[in-house]
């Protein structure tokens, strides 16, 4: 019932027979399934008809240690209901070691109750650090402000760990943190994190080149942006003139080509992570992708439909149009990419809420709490007023500061489409001969003027991509302001 969430059957069997609430089934209480599904109704309920938080299951591990890995309400309400933080498992695993996995706001809760601490160790000697290493959760990583030298029971770091799993941003996330020295520190069987890479496979390939590259470098230098950012940036456009080039030296195949290669380069583009992989920064290549877009579109248009338009109407006012609606697009990119979304500060804060518990107690969303200051958006690692959404073709954050500049920007990219998409096909249909407009006639044409024809169709499908992108977006900024916390 209570996997099913069937909360009418589990009140009636409870109701009937309290003592279910003391037995196990696979090891485990009610009170250990309702937390573990993170079902809050159910949980109250349990508490409500006696059921016991400190109750183990045959792990040692509480219901309230099962709590700690999701819903920071079930977390709130078992200590009210008399959960003890004390309590740890047969490995000697605290609430913190399991709250690591519940994501950062469930850790800081317990550290606000002063019970625990970040360097806690079980009985292998691992700490919250080393679990969220194993894990790969670079979020977690990046919060828990413990010293990175601790050791396990094999001599190993948490660098060691996130090494041995292939964790290529963890790694990456250490490094800037501590710097190289880690990279010399070995383990109780004398392996140092590059040598425990190279014995691993999947991602450890990438991890070993990125160890290597840095054992030489001196022990307190950081990493720090590479030119893989860049060339990132620019692929998308570096990439379309490369295909086009191709296109264009075969003749009348290019269309074929074209046909062929770029379907290639958007699956290279829109399967790539938010995150670069080797290098924790925010990915360009969507923002590379609309630059590309953007100036393909102007180069095809300017110097290859333009002056076949004013050959045959010289006085058309298309050309005034275009510039100064071009110009305007152009400014708006520049303003949006500029202008502060409405980033927050400590003074920002809600004096109201001035930890986590706060929040809970007042029945307030506990996403309004950063766990640590300027912390809200995941890419840009900012809290931003009255937060929309994420950009990822202009690697900005919408909010407040620039929602309707963002705005009249995708607007003014539809008209541009919309004038480019309709100038191009009317360039097209007067290259067709006067009175022949047959299929192969079109199909010739196509061949020939391939690279038109790819920015119509580029041009379309984005219509079609701002058309749903705008009912989505919110028509206002009202939400709440996030709540930032000093730690």
């Amino acid at each position: 019932c209570i996997q099913r969430g069937n909360i009418e059957q589990c009140i009636y069997f409870v109701q009937n027979d309290r003592s279910v609430l003391k037995q196990k089934w696979g090891g485990f209480s009610p009170l250990h399934y309702a937390a573990l599904h993170g079902n809050r109704a159910l949980v109250d309920f349990f508490l409500t008809f006696g059921a016991d938080p400190n109750l183990r299951c045959d792990a040692g591990q509480t219901a309230f240690h099962f709590a700690c890995q999701g819903n920071i309400y079930i977390i709130h309400q078992m200590m009210q209901y008399g959960a003890d933080l004390r309590l740890i498992d047969l490995q000697g695993k605290t609430s913190l070691h399991h709250a690591v996995t519940g994501g950062s706001v469930a850790v800081h809760y317990l550290w606000e109750t002063g019970m625990f601490r970040f360097s806690d160790t079980d009985k292998y000697r691992v700490t919250p650090l080393h679990l969220a290493a194993s894990t790969g959760n670079t979020e977690m990583v990046r919060y828990l402000r413990c010293s990175v030298d601790a050791v396990d029971q094999q001599g190993g770091t948490a660098l060691h760990v996130a090494a041995e799993r292939g964790g290529v941003e963890v790694c990456w996330t250490l490094l800037q943190r501590t710097g190289c020295r880690m990279l010399y520190e070995k383990n109780h069987s004398g392996l140092t994190p590059l040598e425990l890479s190279k014995q691993g496979k999947t991602f450890h390939q990438q991890l070993t080149k990125l160890l290597s590259r840095y054992i030489n470098e001196p022990i307190h230098h950081r990493p720090t942006e590479s030119h893989l950012y860049y060339w990132t940036l620019f692929f998308p456009s570096l990439g379309g003139a490369s295909i086009l080039l191709i296109a264009a030296m075969l003749g009348g195949y290019g269309g074929l080509i074209c046909g062929l290669l770029f379907p290639w380069l958007a699956r290279s583009i829109f399967t790539q992570y938010h995150r670069m992989t080797t290098y924790q920064l925010p990915n360009p290549i969507y923002l590379g992708t609309l630059i590309a877009g953007l100036f393909h579109s102007l180069l095809c248009f300017y110097g290859k439909i333009m002056p076949n338009i004013l050959q045959v109407w010289p006085t058309s006012a298309l050309v005034q149009v275009s510039m100064v609606h071009f110009s305007l697009v152009l400014g708006l990119l520049c303003k949006v990419l500029t202008q502060d979304p409405g980033a927050l500060d400590r003074a920002d804060a809600d004096p109201r809420f001035s930890c986590i518990a706060d929040l809970v107690e007042n029945n307030q969303s506990h996403h309004r709490f950063c766990p640590y200051c300027e912390k809200h958006c995941k890419l840009c690692d900012m809290c931003i007023r009255d937060y929309d959404h994420h950009c990822l073709f202009l690697n900005r954050c919408i909010g407040r500061g620039n929602h309707r500049l963002f705005l009249f920007f995708i607007l003014s990219m539809v008209i541009a489409h919309l004038l480019f998409a309709a100038t191009a096909t009317s360039y097209l249909y007067d290259r067709l001969p006067r009175g022949n407009h047959s299929l192969s006639m079109w199909l010739s044409l196509i061949g020939e003027e391939f690279w038109v024809v790819v920015m119509i169709v580029l041009n379309a499908v984005t219509i079609f991509w701002e058309a749903w992108l705008l009912p989505n977006i919110r028509c206002g900024c009202h939400g709440n302001d996030n709540l930032l916390q000093t730690v």
